[in-house]
């Protein structure tokens, strides 16, 4: 059961937790020269933008959720996925004291969406080394497109309409500046 908080006890309790976990690090490794109303505006922030995606792209499950959701394949099959452009996977910011963790958009494993989205990727220039594209094209996959009748790429994904979607990620390929060979390249690979 979700519980609903208002804007100033959410603030409270996230606030409560960040103190907590600020607290430990610190114990940890010392206290930065930094200036500490700085480092908590820039929290906040960074927490404000991890929830607009989350909101606009996701939800999302980790390698484990994935390995479910794929009908209980291994890590390995996963990565092998995810390097080929069968899978989209997003690569969330490395504190630098850990691996990479990648996370992977529920939407995908609907019906009909895991069967075009190879193509799709390919069209749209995804690459699993760029961590931008993912992001940049996750949030388009989601989006309301006019040019697809005001629909989300994924909805129509869903239906069937792998074509009309190849189309309009070719104009994310663009944007992204992927070399249209390459995107040619891949796209005939995925076919």
């Amino acid at each position: 059961m979700a519980i609903t908080l208002s804007p100033g006890d959410y603030a409270t309790r996230s606030a409560a937790a960040y103190r907590r976990q600020l607290l430990e690090h610190l114990a940890e490794h010392g206290v930065p020269e930094a200036d500490p109303e700085a480092a908590g505006r820039r929290a906040a922030a960074i927490t404000a933008a991890g929830q607009a995606w989350a909101t606009d792209a996701g939800p999302f499950t980790d390698t484990a959720g994935a390995r479910v959701a794929l009908g209980g394949v291994s890590k390995q099959a996963v990565s092998q996925r995810l390097r080929e452009g069968r899978l989209l996977g997003l690569q969330l910011a490395s504190d630098g004291t850990a691996r990479d963790r990648i996370v992977y958009p529920l939407w995908q494993f609907r019906p009909g969406v895991l069967k075009g989205l190879p193509a799709v990727l390919a069209a749209a220039g995804f690459d699993p080394d760029r961590p931008v594209s993912g992001w940049t094209i996750a949030a388009w996959l989601t989006a309301v497109d006019d040019g697809l009748g005001g629909r989300a790429p994924v909805e129509l994904l869903e239906a069937g309409y792998r074509d009309r979607v190849l189309t309009a990620a070719l104009q994310v390929r663009e944007a992204l500046g992927v070399d249209e060979r390459a995107a040619a390249v891949a796209l005939a690979a995925s076919s």
